[in-house]
C-alpha cells in the first residue's frame, strides 16, 4: 500500500489535491482511502458527501473518514491521560484546569496519524491518502515519536522502578496515586506504535510526503524552509504542487505585473526542488467541489499517468571519508549557516536549526567518532567525525 500525505500553508488548496487525487485513483482501478486529520475538516465539502470518524465509501473504489482527534487520543492513551488528570485534579481542585493542562499542541493530531497503521495491517486498500494540518503543525507532530522514544528509553524505566519500590509509600504521603500497571503498558505500547509510524514515515517505497503551494513568494518560502525542516529529520518529499496558476491571458493589462511574479515562482519552484516531481494546476473556472469537478483537475494534473508512483527516493543524510576523516553530510537547503548549530551527545548528534532541534542517532559507522568541526557547502553540511 502506498501512503501519501498532503500538507502545506492553510488556503493553498491541499484538501482540492488530495481528493482530486484519490478520486483519480480510484477510476484508475486502485482501491483508495483518503483520510482527513486536520482539525478543520473540509474534505466532506470537496467530496460532497457527509464523512465521520469511521470509512465510509464514496463511490465505487472510493472509501473516505474524517478523523475525531479526541476519540483517537482516547483509543491510543486514554489510561496514561486519566491517570495525568487525576494527579492534575488533585492539585488544581478539578475543573477545567486539568484538560487544559493535558493539551499538547499537535498530540491529538498525531494519534489520529496512527490509524495510518491500522490500515496498512488492515490489507485492504492500494493506496492511502491522508489531508493533513497545515505544514506548521504537521512538522510540529512529527518530531513527537522521536522525543516520546527518548522519554521511553531514559526516564521511563527509571519511574518504574522508583514506583515497585516506593509507590504505595509515596501514594500514602501524598496526593499522588501510584499508576497501575497498565498505564506504563499502555505507554509503552503508544511509544511503540509512534516509531512504528515513524519508520513507515520514512520508508520511501511505502510513503512519502507531498508539498501543495500557490505561486505567491511567500507560500514558496515557508514550502522551501517546510522541505529543509522534513529532510532533517529523514522524511521522503517526492512531489510538489503548484495550484492555481493563473492564465496569462487573464493577467493582462492592470495584472500585467502579476504575470512575471508568477513565471518567477515556477522558476524558482524548479530549482528548489530539482529533484522533485512539480505538478502545476491552472487556477479552475469553478469550485473543485464534487467527483466530476476533481476528476477533471486530476486529469489535468496526471494525464494517464498513475500519482501513486515514486517520484523520489532522495535520503537525508550519507557519509564519506576523506583523508582519515568520515564526514556524515547532511542535505539542509535554504538554510543559512549562521542559523546552524552541531553538538555531540554520545552516539546522538544534534543539530538545531533556527528554532528547531533535530537529534540524530548516529548510524554505527560514526557512532564511536567524535565531532572535530563542521562546514555548510551549498545547501549540504558537513560534520567531520575523527577519533579521539
Amino acid at each position: 500500500m502506498r501512503v501519501l500525505i498532503y500538507t502545506g500553508k492553510g488556503g493553498v488548496g491541499k484538501t482540492s489535491i488530495a481528493a482530486a487525487t484519490a478520486v483519480h485513483l480510484s477510476r484508475m482501478g486502485r482501491k483508495t482511502l483518503i483520510m482527513s486529520t486536520d482539525m478543520a475538516h473540509s474534505l466532506a465539502d470537496a467530496l460532497e458527501t457527509e464523512l465521520g470518524n469511521e470509512i465510509r465509501q464514496v463511490c465505487p473504489g472510493l472509501d473516505a473518514l474524517e478523523l475525531d482527534p479526541n476519540a483517537e487520543g482516547r483509543r491510543a492513551w486514554g489510561s496514561l491521560r486519566d491517570y495525568l488528570r487525576q494527579i492534575i485534579s488533585d492539585r488544581a481542585n478539578g475543573g477545567l484546569a486539568a484538560d487544559e493542562a493535558l493539551l499538547f499542541p499537535g498530540l491529538e493530531e498525531l494519534f489520529s496519524l496512527l490509524r495510518i497503521l491500522d490500515v496498512l495491517d488492515g490489507g485492504n486498500y492500494d493506496a492511502l491518502l491522508v489531508d493533513c494540518a497545515p505544514t506548521g503543525e504537521t512538522l510540529s507532530l512529527l518530531r513527537y515519536p522521536e522525543r516520546l522514544s527518548v522519554l521511553a528509553d531514559r526516564l521511563l524505566p527509571s519511574v518504574r522502578s522508583v514506583t515497585k519500590a516506593f509507590g504505595g509509600l509515596i501514594s500514602r504521603k501524598t496526593t499522588v496515586p501510584k499508576p497501575r500497571d497498565e498505564v506504563f503498558a499502555e505507554f509503552d505500547r503508544l511509544v511503540k506504535r509512534l516509531s512504528r509510524l515513524q519508520e513507515l514515515l520514512r520508508d520511501r517505497d511505502t510513503a512519502d510526503l507531498r508539498l501543495v503551494m500557490t505561486p505567491e513568494r511567500i507560500v514558496l518560502e515557508e514550502a522551501r524552509r517546510s522541505f529543509s525542516w522534513l529532510t532533517a529529520f529523514d522524511f521522503g518529499v517526492d512531489a510538489v504542487y503548484l495550484n492555481r496558476l493563473y492564465p496569462e491571458e487573464a493577467l493582462r493589462g492592470a495584472f500585467q505585473g502579476w504575470m512575471e511574479l508568477q513565471r518567477e515562482s515556477l522558476r524558482l519552484a524548479r530549482e528548489s526542488f530539482p529533484g522533485q516531481k512539480l505538478f502545476t494546476l491552472p487556477l479552475q473556472d469553478r469550485e473543485l467541489r464534487g467527483l466530476e469537478s476533481l476528476a477533471d483537475a486530476a486529469r489535468q494534473l496526471y494525464g494517464d499517468s498513475d500519482p501513486s508512483q515514486v517520484y523520489c527516493r532522495e535520503n537525508a543524510f550519507r557519509l564519506e571519508d576523506r583523508m582519515g576523516t568520515r564526514d556524515f553530510i547532511l542535505r539542509v537547503p535554504y538554510i543559512a549557516p549562521e542559523d546552524l548549530s552541531v553538538s555531540q551527545e554520545g552516539c546522538d548528534l544534534i543539530l538545531r536549526m533556527r528554532n528547531e532541534t533535530r537529534q540524530f542517532r548516529l548510524p554505527e559507522q560514526v557512532c564511536r567518532r567524535r565531532v572535530s568541526g563542521w562546514e555548510w557547502r551549498a545547501g549540504e553540511l558537513f560534520v567531520h567525525m575523527d577519533y579521539d
